[in-house]
């Protein structure tokens, strides 16, 4: 069974409204309900990492505080589909992305960026 959008959404929910703990702890649930699914989680992991690492060069983060790269949200959602279909049925690491991509508009401004952009 894979990681749905629902799931998908509440984690990225939890994460960026800066509740770490809560975050970390359902990603490991995650992993121990969908363990086959391992390109996806790897894909969340890694969004788990830039943002708790204030990983500025991150995908994650570059999205959000570059306004040309945001304008291009739409081509880089269409990238991620191409790339996942080099892998025939479609790689799961990059239909995580593209869930992420997707909605933008439906998740909170990072906590850590709201912080930031203040001073």
């Amino acid at each position: 069974m894979a990681v749905s959008v629902r799931e998908t959404l509440e984690f990225l929910d939890t994460l960026f409204r800066n509740k770490l703990s809560e975050a970390e702890r359902t990603l490991q649930q995650l992993e121990e309900k969908h363990p086959d699914d391992k390109r996806y989680l790897h894909a969340l992991r890694g969004i788990y990492i830039s943002y708790t690492g204030d990983d500025k060069d991150s995908l994650l983060f570059v999205i959000y505080t570059n306004p040309e790269l945001n304008k291009m949200v739409k081509k880089i959602r269409s990238d991620m589909e191409r790339l996942a279909g080099f892998w025939g049925q479609g790689d799961r690491y990059f239909e995580a992305w593209k869930t992420f991509l997707e909605s933008l508009g439906k998740l909170p401004k990072p906590a850590k960026l709201e912080a930031t952009q203040g001073h």
